[in-house]
């Protein structure tokens, strides 16, 4: 495995790695992730369900402030990504922003319930599914930015990350499990990657076997046709050799009969 976190180390590999699918497929996740979290946003501050009873998906009340800037940023991120589908040349530079945009959508799921741990869960979902583009990097780079987040506000805003407050003991354990995920999805995203290259390899191959074994059967039918062309030469040859002793013997008889005449 190379060790570069700056290159795109699979720059050749954009076909075989099947990109373009990815990357609509990617679009689409946005999307439909948009739409859950507007209506999960607009749903929470109407009925606020934190003020009557403890829920896992609401831990703090909301106000119409956050609750819209919340679906804004979801929007633009998503609407971001759609219109930089297909656009950069540096398809590495849009993999880095896609897993940025995904992870947005665990900041926002764990900012609007204030914190729940459920919502948690969707950060290593969103791991898991960065690994679709087979480079290992993009775990380590969301690493950084969940690592960021929960940091800066395990101690500035407390809240918005843990609803029962500021835990420095649960920002490193839940460090520990990130780093993990990022480990195990670092060797899923190679063997991965090795998979699909022998599986191009394998079908090149069979591409040049399929190309040799074609020029074969031309060579093959182009003599059969030369064989076929002096078959219906003989055969050509032939009728006439039969046809001309058919008008010999025709003579032979006509002169036959002339002389028995005479």
């Amino acid at each position: 495995m190379k060790i570069d976190f700056i290159s795109d180390i699979n720059k050749d590999s954009y076909e075989s790695l099947g990109y373009g699918e990815t990357d609509k497929y990617f679009v689409k996740v946005l999307w439909w992730q948009f739409a859950v979290f507007a209506l999960y946003s607009i749903g929470i501050y109407l009925i606020r369900p934190a003020v009557f009873y403890p829920s896992p998906f609401s831990w703090r009340i909301i106000n119409l402030t956050e609750t819209f800037t919340a679906i804004l940023i979801g929007f633009f991120t998503a609407l971001l990504m759609t219109l930089l589908r297909g656009r950069l040349k540096n398809h590495y530079f849009y993999r880095f922003l896609m897993a940025n945009a995904l992870i947005t959508y665990s900041y926002l799921f764990v900012f609007i319930s204030g914190g729940a741990i459920e919502w948690h869960f969707h950060f290593f979902i969103m791991f898991a599914a960065i690994v679709l583009y087979y480079d290992w990097r993009l775990g380590w780079w969301a690493i950084i930015a969940v690592a960021l987040h929960h940091g800066i506000l395990n101690f500035v805003a407390p809240n918005w990350v843990y609803f029962y407050g500021r835990n420095d003991f649960s920002f490193v354990s839940h460090a520990l499990l990130v780093l993990a995920m990022a480990i195990f999805t670092t060797k899923l995203a190679e063997s991965g990657k090795r998979a699909i290259a022998a599986l191009h390899q394998a079908k090149k191959e069979l591409e040049n076997v399929n190309s040799v074994l074609e020029v074969k059967v031309k060579e093959r039918t182009t003599e059969l046709q030369d064989k076929v062309s002096e078959l219906q030469n003989l055969n050509q040859m032939t009728v006439d050799r039969e046809l001309t002793v058919l008008e010999l013997k025709k003579e032979i008889e006509v002169l036959k009969n002339k002389n028995t005449v005479l």
